[in-house]
Formats: structure tokens, C-alpha cells, sequence
């Protein structure tokens, strides 16, 4: 009985030290105690939920992070911010956060990969400009056509006024080419200027275009990407894997003990909660906005917490500095604010659940 006593004690300690967000309930069924975070149907009414079994537990010391031990936070906020890196890839710049001690870093597949769907329609806008470009270069050369066709007419007109012997007739034919020959510099001037102004805006299309395609290039061939932790210090990571459902990818990086971001209890999550959105905006690293959650639009988390360019990624997390889900987009219309989105946590981990340790 010792034994059997000993051994439900670790049980408790160990279920109650995972940082599951799974409740934790004992009963007692035929004279023997039971501990389960999966109810079974039979579970009597007076079962017992263990204190605080729902809620994720912070790292202990022997987990916190060794690439950052002695940096510095202040807050549960600034805690959440040192789990929260810079990515750096041939598109630009996004944001990441870890998802374990090993390295494991989520983050969205946008980031990494220019997503399909606006591969094609970048694609469609490329096909629309090179067919509007074509138009303009044979207005360009119908319009110098034309303006050669003058061109000869008005010498013809100047050998008329210098072969003329009627002295009134040439002096007419004289007066009507230099009207002519003024009408035809301005022209021609005019011409110069906004082809000048053509080939200067259709050299920095091509210029636009080939860099498009040679980013989309590398990206697509990318397998690993430069990220830079809240301390500045640059490391490396590689691909693990890329959704091919959601918003997401894996990536992990080579380094002894990464901090980490625990997961929130989204059954717990109400409207008016405060939410924190953590990224690197305009490379502006570690930004933190904040907001409420709104409700659920779909598949995913709504808050008014300001979500910008480069925030995509990066964690957006409750009040105790727990992830409640992976910022992805935002929606802008009419005369409102915009709406950040998010994909929930626990969308994200049962993505990579066979990936992550």
C-alpha cells in the first residue's frame, strides 16, 4: 500500500509539472483512487479537479533558457518577448516565436514562402503591365511614324519656299514652314521627354519584375533562414516542415536550452481579455501592441491588437505571457480600424505534434 501511495503521489507531481493545459480530475471508484486528464462516461458526480491542473506552469530554473540566462525581464509580457525572434528570409522580414526547449521555432509559411495564391495574382499583374507596356511602345512607334511623315513634308515645303521665284509666294511658303518647323520641335520635345520618362519607368519595372522572380526563386529553394534573438545575437535555422493546411511552418534552430512559450487555455479565453500581439513590424524588433480578443471569425482568433507587416508569426499571447495564438493577417476596409487574426496555438501544435519533442 506504501508502494501504491508513493507511486499516485508522483503521478500527481508529474501530471501536475507537464505544462499540459488538459484538467487533471481524481475519483474514487471500488475503494482505489484514480487520477485522468480523459474523463471516462462512468466518472462519478463527486469526482475532484486538481488545483491549478489547468493552467500551464512556467520553466523551472533547470529549464530557462541557456542562450539568454541573463537577460533581463521585467514582466510577464517581457518574459513572452524573449521567446519572440526576428526571421530573415529573400522576401523580407517576419517573425517567429519557440514553441519548445529544443529550438523549435512556428511561424507562418508565408513568411518563408510567397504563398500561392498571390503568386498567381502577382503573376496576373506581371502578364496586365508587359500587355500595357507592348501598347505603349507601338503608340510610341505609330506617334515617331508620324512624326517622320511631318518631318518630310516640311522639307518639302522648305525646298518649295527655296526653289520659288514668285517673291510672294515664297515669302508665304517661308512663313508657313518656320510656323510648321516651330510646331514640329515642340513635338518633337514633347515626344523626347515622355519617351525619356517611359523607358525610365519600364527599366525599373524590368528591374522590379527580375528581383520578384529571383526572390520567389531562392525562397522557394530556402531551406534555411537567419533569425535574430531579443538580444541581437544571429543564429540559424533550418526547415523542418510546412503546412500544407495552414498558415504555418517549423523551424528549429542548433542551441542548448531555448526559452519558450507555454500554450494558453483557450476554453478559458472571453471576450474583453486582454491580448498582446509581439513581432517585429518594419523591422522594428520586439514590438508589442495590445488589444482585447474579439470572438472567433472562423477558424481563427480576432482582436483588435494592431497586427502590421512583419508581425506575421509572431505570437500573440494572454495577460500571464502565455501564446494564445500565431498573428497571420489582417483585415483593412471603409472607414474601420483594421482586425488582426490569428491561428489558434492548438491548431499549430496538433499541426506539428510529430515534429516537436
Amino acid at each position: 500500500m506504501r508502494f501504491l501511495s508513493i507511486c499516485l503521489t508522483m503521478s500527481i507531481l508529474l501530471l501536475m509539472t507537464t505544462g499540459s493545459v488538459a484538467k487533471i480530475y481524481k475519483y474514487q471508484k471500488d475503494g482505489t483512487w484514480y487520477f485522468t486528464d480523459s474523463p471516462p462516461d462512468d466518472m462519478p458526480t463527486d469526482r475532484q479537479e486538481i488545483p491549478e491542473s489547468s493552467k500551464a506552469t512556467t520553466p523551472s530554473d533547470k529549464e530557462k533558457s541557456q542562450i539568454l540566462k541573463d537577460y533581463p525581464a521585467r514582466n510577464a509580457i517581457e518574459r513572452a518577448a524573449l521567446s519572440t525572434v526576428a526571421i530573415q528570409t529573400a522576401l523580407g522580414y517576419g517573425s517567429g516565436f519557440f514553441v519548445s526547449n529544443a529550438g523549435h521555432i512556428i511561424t507562418n509559411k508565408h513568411v518563408i514562402r510567397i504563398p500561392e495564391r498571390q503568386s498567381e495574382q502577382i503573376d496576373d499583374y506581371f502578364g496586365r503591365m508587359d500587355h500595357r507596356a507592348k501598347e505603349i511602345q507601338k503608340r510610341f512607334s505609330d506617334e515617331k511614324r508620324r512624326m517622320d511623315d511631318y518631318k518630310r513634308r516640311l522639307d518639302e515645303l522648305k525646298k518649295m519656299a527655296e526653289n520659288e521665284t514668285d517673291s510672294s509666294r515664297k515669302a508665304s511658303y517661308a512663313k508657313e514652314y518656320r510656323f510648321r518647323e516651330q510646331e514640329y520641335d515642340r513635338w518633337r520635345m514633347d515626344f523626347k521627354k515622355r519617351e525619356r520618362e517611359f523607358l525610365s519607368q519600364f527599366d525599373q519595372y524590368e528591374t522590379n519584375r527580375q528581383d520578384f522572380h529571383y526572390e520567389r526563386s531562392v525562397a522557394s529553394l530556402s531551406q534555411s533562414f537567419t533569425i535574430t534573438l531579443v538580444d541581437d545575437s544571429e543564429h540559424y535555422a533550418y526547415l523542418v516542415a510546412i503546412s500544407e493546411t495552414h498558415d504555418l511552418a517549423l523551424l528549429k534552430i542548433d542551441a542548448p536550452k531555448t526559452p519558450m512559450l507555454y500554450p494558453a487555455d483557450l476554453s478559458a479565453l472571453a471576450q474583453g481579455d486582454p491580448v498582446y500581439a509581439i513581432g517585429n513590424p518594419a523591422q522594428l524588433r520586439n514590438t508589442v501592441t495590445s488589444g482585447v480578443f474579439s470572438g472567433y471569425e472562423k477558424s481563427y482568433i480576432q482582436t483588435n491588437a494592431q497586427i502590421s507587416p512583419g508581425n506575421s508569426g509572431g505570437p500573440l499571447i494572454d495577460s500571464d505571457g502565455r501564446v494564445i495564438g500565431v498573428n497571420t493577417k489582417k483585415k483593412i476596409g471603409g472607414a474601420f480600424e483594421g482586425l488582426g487574426f490569428a491561428i489558434p496555438i492548438e491548431t499549430a501544435l496538433e499541426e506539428f505534434r510529430s515534429h516537436l519533442p
